[in-house]
C-alpha cells in the first residue's frame, strides 16, 4: 500500500459541527468607565441654534481658558442648551458573543483527474449579538414629516432651528438631568450562509499552476433602531449584515520563466460591500445622527430644486446609486440596501532560482510589489485621474443634506449629495499603498540536513550512543531521500490500467534504477559507517551529497522514458508527489539538497524502508521517518 501523500486522489466528505465563545475584551468597559453621569465623569455641552456662542478661534488659539464653558442663553437656558451627561451600563444579562457554525465539505477529482474540486457549505448563528437601548429615550412622536412616508419626530417643531435645520433632544429625553443612557445589550442574532467552490488542476507541472476559487456569502443580522432608523428606535429588524459581500473569486497564477525566475500573481474580486443611504444629521429629534433617508421621487417632490438634484443623480450618477435609488423611489430608505461597486485587488511576486543566476544555492534573492493594480492605475491615468484600480472601494452613504426647516408645513430643506454612492479615489482618505519590497536572504551555518547527518554519525563516536551500523545508515540514506516513483506506479498499476508493456517496461527500469541505486549507495555508506572517532564533517558530508547527486541524476536520465510510457489519463490519476518526480526541472531543483530555495517547492521524498521529508521553500533539513516495507 502506498505512503498516504502518494495515494491516488480519492475523492472525501468532511464535516462539523462547533459551538464557539469570544472571550471578554477590557476595552468594551471603557465606555462604563468614562460616562458614569457622575460629576467625576466625563461632561459635555450642547447648544444648538441660538444657543451656540459665535465662535472665536484665534481667541480660542491664543488662550484655551476663553474657551467657552456654557452656552449663549447660559448652560440650561432653553431646549436649545444641555450641559446633561451621558451614562453608559451593561445591561445584567449581558452575555460575550457565541456562535453555533457548520460545515460540510466535499473534496475529490473530476473529469477524469483533470481538477480537484472542493465544495463547502457553512453554515452559522450567532447568539449574543451587542446593541444598546438608550433608556432615557422618551419614544413619543410630536408629529410626523408627511412628506417622508410619515416619519415619526420625537421632538416639537419649536426645538428645530428653521435656518439650518439643526435639532434640539431634550423633548426626547425621559429625564432631563442626562442626555444619553445607553444600556449595552446582547440579545440579538446574526445568521451566516456561504458556499465555497475551489478548482485547481491535479496535473503536476514545474511550469505552470493556478488555483481558483469562489465564495457566494449570504450575511443577515438583526440592528435596533438606534443604530439605522426610519420610525422607533426601539425596533428590531432583520437586514444583510453591513459587511455582506456576496460574491468572491480569489485566484493565484504562478510561473517558470526558463526556470530561472518564477512569478505569482495572487487577486481577488468581490462584489461590493452594502451601505444604507442617509441624512447627515439628526431629523427625528432622538439625539443620532442615524436617520436613513427618504427616497424623493422627482417627479413627485414638492421642492423643484430637490427634484432636479434627484434627477441629475438618478440619471448620471454612479451606476450602484442609480439602481439603489430606482428600486426605491418614494420610499423610506433600507438598511444596507445599496451595494457598492466591484472591486479587484493583487499581490505581485518574482522570485529567482540562484542555481540559474549564478548565486549560491543558500541564497534567495526576491522582490514583492503589493497593489500593482494600483501602480498600473497610476501609471495609466495619472495620480489626478484615478480609477480606483486595487482600492477600497468605501460608497459616499450620504444622501441628504439637512439645509433648514418649514415649521409651517413641517418640512425639513434638504440638498442633494452630487457623490452620493461615489469610490472616486480621489475622495478617499485611505488607499492602498503600491509597495516594492526587496528580500535577500543568506542561509548561514550548516544546514539542516547536514546537522542531521553529522548528529547520526557522531553517536558512538564523539557523542555518547550506539555507532550506527552501515545496514542501518543504508536503510537510511541508500535512496538519497528521493521517492522511487516507478515503484509507487507499479503499486497502483490496477488503478492505473497500466498495460503489459508499459508495467513490464516499467518493471525493467525499477531493477535498473534500484541495482544502479545499490551501487552508489554501497560504497558510500560503508565509508561512513567505517569513519574514524574523529572524522572530516566537510568530508562526510561530501560523501553524501555526491551519492545523492549521482541518486537524482540517475532518475532524471529515467524520467522521460517513464513519462513517454504513461497515456495522458495515466498521468492525470498520479498523485502530485508521484508526479514531481517525473519532472526534470523538478529533479533539478533537489538535486544537490534542500539548502536555500531553488522554488523546487515542498516536497515528501521516500525510499526502501525509511523516508525523508524534506523542505525546499527557504528551509532545508530532512526527518528520518521510519517505516515497515
Amino acid at each position: 500500500r502506498p505512503p498516504s501523500s502518494a495515494r491516488l486522489k480519492r475523492a472525501v466528505v468532511r464535516g462539523g459541527i462547533g459551538l464557539f465563545q469570544n472571550t471578554p475584551q477590557a476595552s468594551s468597559i471603557g465606555g462604563a468607565i468614562d460616562n458614569t453621569g457622575l460629576p467625576s465623569a466625563v461632561q459635555q455641552l450642547s447648544c444648538v441654534g441660538p444657543a451656540a456662542p459665535v465662535p472665536n478661534w484665534s481667541g480660542y488659539a491664543q488662550n484655551p481658558a476663553s474657551i467657552p464653558t456654557a452656552c449663549a442663553d447660559g448652560s440650561a437656558g432653553t431646549v436649545f442648551a444641555s450641559n446633561a451627561p451621558n451614562v453608559t451600563l451593561f445591561d445584567k444579562n449581558f452575555e460575550d458573543r457565541r456562535s453555533v457554525r457548520g460545515n460540510l465539505q466535499w473534496n475529490g477529482p473530476i473529469l477524469n483527474n483533470r481538477f480537484q474540486t472542493t465544495i463547502d457549505g457553512t453554515y452559522g448563528v450567532n447568539y449574543n449579538q451587542s446593541s444598546f437601548v438608550d433608556l432615557n429615550f422618551q419614544p413619543t412622536a410630536r408629529f410626523s414629516l408627511a412628506d417622508e412616508g410619515g416619519r415619526p419626530v420625537y421632538a416639537f417643531a419649536s426645538s428645530i432651528v428653521p435656518g439650518t435645520g439643526a435639532i434640539a433632544t431634550r423633548d426626547a429625553r425621559v429625564s432631563q438631568l442626562f442626555n444619553r443612557v445607553s444600556e449595552l445589550r446582547s440579545d440579538l442574532r446574526s445568521e451566516t450562509k456561504q458556499l465555497r467552490l475551489s478548482l485547481s488542476p491535479l496535473s503536476f507541472t514545474s511550469n505552470f499552476s493556478w488555483n481558483a476559487s469562489y465564495v457566494f456569502s449570504d450575511n443577515r443580522e438583526q440592528s435596533r433602531g438606534f443604530n439605522s432608523t426610519t420610525s422607533n428606535p426601539l425596533d428590531v429588524e432583520w437586514t444583510r449584515s453591513q459587511f455582506d459581500t456576496r460574491h468572491q473569486i480569489t485566484y493565484s497564477l504562478n510561473y517558470n520563466f526558463f526556470d530561472a525566475v518564477r512569478v505569482s500573481w495572487n487577486g481577488r474580486f468581490s462584489s461590493g460591500s452594502t451601505f444604507t443611504p442617509q441624512i447627515s444629521g439628526d431629523v427625528n429629534g432622538d439625539g443620532y445622527a442615524n436617520d436613513r433617508a427618504f427616497i424623493f421621487d422627482p417627479g413627485k417632490a414638492t421642492d423643484p430644486a430637490l427634484a432636479s438634484a434627484m434627477r441629475t443623480l438618478i440619471s448620471s450618477g454612479s451606476g450602484p446609486a442609480k439602481d439603489c435609488l430606482d428600486s426605491q423611489l418614494g420610499q423610506l430608505a433600507g438598511r444596507n440596501s445599496c451595494e457598492g461597486p466591484w472591486t479587484s485587488s493583487a499581490n505581485l511576486s518574482i522570485s529567482f532560482n540562484p542555481t540559474k543566476v549564478r548565486l549560491p544555492q543558500r541564497a534567495t534573492l526576491s522582490f514583492a510589489v503589493s497593489n500593482p493594480l494600483g501602480a498600473a492605475d497610476i501609471i495609466a491615468h495619472g495620480e489626478s485621474k484615478l480609477h480606483g484600480w486595487g482600492q477600497f472601494a468605501i460608497s459616499d452613504p450620504t444622501l441628504l443634506y439637512v439645509r433648514g426647516f418649514d415649521p409651517a408645513t413641517n418640512r425639513y430643506k434638504y440638498e442633494v449629495n452630487p457623490r452620493f454612492g461615489s469610490t472616486n479615489p480621489t475622495f478617499q482618505t485611505f488607499r492602498a499603498p503600491v509597495t516594492l519590497t526587496m528580500q535577500i536572504r543568506l542561509d548561514v551555518g550548516p544546514s539542516r540536513e547536514r546537522q542531521s547527518l553529522t548528529q547520526m554519525l557522531d553517536r558512538g563516536r564523539t557523542r555518547e550512543g550506539q555507532k550506527m551500523p552501515e545496514s542501518m545508515l543504508k536503510m537510511m540514506y541508500g535512496s538519497g531521500g528521493i521517492m522511487n516513483p516507478m515503484a509507487q506506479i507499479l503499486r497502483q498499476s490496477d488503478t492505473l490500467e497500466l498495460t503489459g508493456p508499459q508495467a513490464d517496461s516499467i518493471a525493467s527500469m525499477n531493477r535498473a534504477y534500484t541495482i544502479r541505486l545499490d551501487s552508489i549507495w554501497t560504497p558510500a555508506t560503508k565509508r561512513l559507517a567505517d569513519l574514524p572517532e574523529h572524522y572530516d564533517q566537510n568530508a562526510a558530508y561530501d560523501v553524501y551529497k555526491s551519492s545523492r547527486e549521482s541518486s537524482v541524476d540517475l532518475l532524471i536520465r529515467l524520467a522521460p522514458s517513464i513519462n513517454a510510457l504513461l497515456t495522458s489519463a495515466q498521468k492525470r490519476k498520479l498523485p502530485a508527489l508521484v508526479a514531481s518526480y517525473l519532472d526534470t526541472r523538478y529533479l533539478a531543483g533537489i538535486r544537490s539538497g534542500t539548502a536555500g530555495n531553488t522554488g523546487a517547492g515542498p516536497m515528501m521524498m521516500m525510499g526502501g524502508g525509511a523516508g525523508m521529508m524534506m523542505g525546499g521553500n527557504g528551509g532545508s533539513g530532512f526527518t528520518v521517518i521510519r517505516g515497515g516495507p
